[in-house]
């Protein structure tokens, strides 16, 4: 239990409603300063109307450990008013209560036992979500699918570590220990577990900061056109002059649920002044960094270029009598900006590169944050030289540290073996009011 009583604004002001939650040791106390009426014994989680700071609010108790917190929390529902929240804030205040730090609400969460660090995380998650992808994988967190996961490995680990450690503590006794050959065998399983968890990083990175994606190619095979296709509206300037666009054009969408910014660059060429030189250069730089580079090529007269590439678009198909066969292991698609044909299969067949098509990985754990990955991944690599001890005969105390290191490096995940400075840092990341 925290002994200072806590209050912020927990919802954004211009809405309709707003809401300002108190919570702590003395939040029925610090409201009844401030809410009128305040009934001598409020009911938990049944609302009532009254007044405070001059606003007609509604007001629910919350009492312990009943309560997004695991603490006493009072919430006031007033007007959106940016102006009338923080009068009902500021009377809060003054009533005995302090404004709360960023995430503040929910580290009280996971202090109180409410929720593991890794649903703590999920709450960021939730609230950043930009798309239903990485809602559903937000959401899917917050229920509890990366904090299985680790929990599932972990008492396979406190297994293994329960039968080493006998070995080590009864070498004289004649008991049936598992062998050798098994154990490494069981952290070798587990390390390829934490593995594949640890591969969902990369989805979750690109659900949560969106995918980025370039095209690329020659002047005048349709990256412009192509891009107004794909987005709906001319937001890249075509012309009959090749080159039209000097250095990048960016556009945010939404693809299937997943965020991505399309990038149109410069067409590869010889430029003939600084200016242009500069353009491509810099179009360059950005297809470099994107996540997913499209080479578009004309199919009236297709010419692939030894430009980073990870998707082939065969453009202007429109004005090419057949086909023509492509060689490249690349993934080709047909397409037609004129026409707008080939742009579901070209969305598709990119998502699919970067591991985003589809909900084929619908209700798997996805990991909320780098932070989580490197804690795995020396979970993983701890199990791998306990699995390599074993099967070496090497004394059971090496493969006892390594699990060790591995139970440790997973508690980091969920909260069980975290300290102060890892805590502030994750809920540093958080709103005030959350």
């Amino acid at each position: 239990m925290q002994e200072e009583t806590i209050a912020a604004i927990a919802t954004a002001p211009g809405g309709g409603i707003g809401v300002v939650r108190v919570s702590g040791p003395q939040a029925l106390e610090v409201a009844a300063r401030v809410v009128r009426p305040w009934p001598a014994a409020p009911e938990s989680h049944r609302m009532w109307r009254a007044q405070a700071a001059g606003d007609e609010i509604l007001c629910v108790v919350m009492r312990a450990p009943g309560s997004y917190t695991g603490e006493d929390v009072v919430e006031l529902h007033g007007h959106g008013s940016a102006l009338g929240l923080r009068a009902l804030l500021a009377a809060l205040v003054d009533s005995g209560a302090r404004v709360a730090e960023p995430g503040e609400f929910t580290r009280r969460a996971f202090l109180s036992g409410r929720m593991d660090l890794s649903r703590a995380e999920a709450v960021a998650q939730v609230i950043g979500a930009r798309t239903e992808q990485a809602l559903r994988a937000a959401q899917a967190n917050l229920r509890g699918a990366t904090a299985t996961a680790v929990s599932r490995a972990r008492e396979r680990v406190v297994s293994l570590l329960a039968e080493v450690e006998a070995q080590v503590d009864f070498p004289e006794e004649q008991l049936d220990f598992a062998p050798a050959a098994a154990l490494a065998a069981q952290a070798h399983a587990t390390a390829a577990a934490l593995d594949r968890l640890c591969a969902s990083w990369r989805r979750g990175r690109l659900l949560g900061a969106g995918l980025t994606v370039a095209l690329v190619g020659r002047p005048n095979v349709g990256k412009s056109s192509l891009l107004n296709a794909l987005v709906g509206q001319e937001r890249a300037l075509v012309t009959e002059t090749p080159g039209t666009t000097r250095d990048y054009v960016e556009v945010a969408m939404d693809w299937d649920g997943v965020p991505v910014t399309l990038i149109d660059t410069a067409g590869e060429r010889e430029a003939t002044s600084a200016v242009e030189r500069r353009g491509v250069e810099l179009g360059r730089r950005r297809a470099a960094e994107a996540d997913v580079a499209i080479l578009v090529v004309d199919a009236s007269a297709p010419a692939l270029d030894d430009v980073r590439a990870h998707v082939v678009a065969l453009n202007k198909i429109d004005l090419a009598p057949e086909q023509p066969a492509l060689t490249t292991a690349l993934p080709v698609v047909p397409t037609s900006a004129l026409e707008r044909t080939g742009l579901a299969a070209l969305r598709a067949a990119v998502l699919a590169v970067a591991g985003l098509s589809g909900d084929d990985q619908a209700g798997e754990p996805i990991l909320a944050s780098e932070r989580q990955q490197a804690a795995l991944r020396e979970a993983q690599a701890a199990l791998v030289q306990a699995a390599s001890a074993l099967a070496d005969g090497a004394p059971p105390e090496l493969a006892a540290m390594d699990l060790r290191v591995a139970l440790d490096r997973l508690g980091r995940v969920t909260g069980e073996s975290v300290d102060q400075a890892v805590l502030d840092a994750v809920f540093a990341r958080f709103c005030i009011g959350k």
